[in-house]
C-alpha cells in the first residue's frame, strides 16, 4: 500500500505535484539560509521572520479588501501576487531593521527580535480581524496551499528559489568574509554594505516565498533544524550547506510522502521528519569518534 503511495507521487500527473515540488526545493533552499543563521547565533530570526512575513500576507489581503488594487492582473492571480509583494516588503523592512539597531548596539538583540515577532503575530490578527472576506485566502496560503497555482506562477516561484541558491552558493565566500571578518572585508577592497544588503535581500526572499509555499511553521523548522542536523558532520562551509540543504530536501520529501500516504497535515509531519533526522544525527554523531566522521 505504502509503496502504490510512492510510486504515485513520483508519476509526472500526479494532482499535488506542485505541492511536492515546493515543499522540496523549500527543504532544500531554507537550510542555505539557516546555516547564517547558527553561525551567526541569529536562530531568533528563523522564528521571527516568518511571522513577519505572514503579517505581510495579511496586509496584503486588507488592502485588497478595501479595493486598493496595484497589479494589473486579476483573479486569484492578483490575490497571490499581491500576497508576495507584501510579504517580501514586510519582511526586508523587518531584516533591515533590525540590523540597523544591532549596529546603533543598543538593547538585547533577543529582545528586539522577541518584540518584531509579537508585534507581528498581533498585526496578523488585527489585519484579519479588519477584513474577514480575506480569512480563508490568507489560511490557505500561510497553511502553503499550492495546489491550484498556475503552472506559469509556479515556475516563476521555483525559478527565484534556484537562483537565491545559487547565489548561497556562488557568493558563499564572500558571504562568509563579510559575516564573521569585516575588517579583513574592508582591508581586502570588499565593499562590505551591499554584501550585506544582498545577504539579507536573499534572507528576504527565501523566508516570504517559503511562507508563500509552505507556511510559517514549516519555514522555521526549515531554517533550523537541518543545519542543526548537519553540523556535526560538517568540515567547511560548502559541506556545512550542502549537507543541510540535502537533509532539507529529504526531510521535505518523507514529510510529505508520509502526509500523502496516512493523511496527514503536511507542515507538522514535514517539520517532525526533520526533527527526526536531527535526532539520528545527534545519536550518531555521538556514538561515533570524532575521526570516523567525514
Amino acid at each position: 500500500m505504502t509503496w502504490d503511495k510512492l510510486v504515485e507521487i513520483l508519476r509526472p500527473d500526479f494532482l499535488l505535484h506542485h505541492a511536492l515540488y515546493g515543499s522540496v526545493v523549500v527543504g532544500l533552499v531554507c537550510p542555505l539560509v539557516g546555516v547564517y543563521f547558527l553561525l551567526r547565533r541569529l536562530v531568533f530570526w528563523g522564528v521571527a521572520l516568518p511571522e513577519v512575513s505572514a503579517a505581510g500576507i495579511a496586509c496584503a489581503f486588507l488592502l485588497q479588501g478595501f479595493g486598493l488594487n496595484l497589479l494589473a492582473a486579476g483573479g486569484e492571480a492578483q490575490e497571490r501576487h499581491l500576497a508576495i509583494a507584501g510579504s517580501v516588503l514586510f519582511t526586508i523592512a523587518a531584516i533591515l531593521g533590525l540590523v540597523w539597531l544591532d549596529r546603533r548596539g543598543k538593547g538585547a538583540t533577543e529582545g528586539r527580535v522577541g518584540a518584531v515577532y509579537a508585534v507581528a503575530a498581533a498585526l496578523s490578527i488585527l489585519f484579519v480581524a479588519w477584513n474577514a472576506a480575506g480569512e480563508t485566502e490568507m489560511l490557505g496560503l500561510l497553511k502553503g496551499e499550492i495546489v491550484t497555482i498556475s503552472d506559469a506562477d509556479f515556475r516563476a516561484m521555483l525559478g527565484a528559489f534556484a537562483a537565491t541558491a545559487v547565489c548561497f552558493l556562488v557568493f558563499q565566500s564572500e558571504f562568509l568574509l563579510v559575516s564573521y571578518d569585516r575588517d579583513m572585508a574592508v582591508t581586502l577592497g570588499r565593499r562590505v554594505l551591499l554584501w550585506d544588503l544582498f545577504l539579507y535581500l536573499l534572507i528576504g526572499l527565501v523566508i516570504s516565498l517559503g511562507v508563500m509555499t509552505a507556511g510559517p511553521l514549516v519555514i522555521f523548522g526549515f531554517l533550523v533544524i537541518p543545519p542543526m542536523a548537519a553540523l556535526p558532520w560538517s568540515r567547511g562551509m560548502l559541506s556545512f550547506s550542502l549537507l543541510a540543504s540535502a537533509l532539507g530536501g529529504l526531510s521535505a520529501f518523507a514529510g510529505f510522502y508520509i502526509s500523502y500516504a496516512y493523511d496527514l497535515p503536511l507542515g507538522p509531519v514535514a517539520v517532525c521528519a526533520a526533527a527526526l533526522v536531527l535526532l539520528l544525527s545527534t545519536a550518531a554523531s555521538e556514538l561515533l569518534p570524532r575521526g570516523h566522521r567525514a
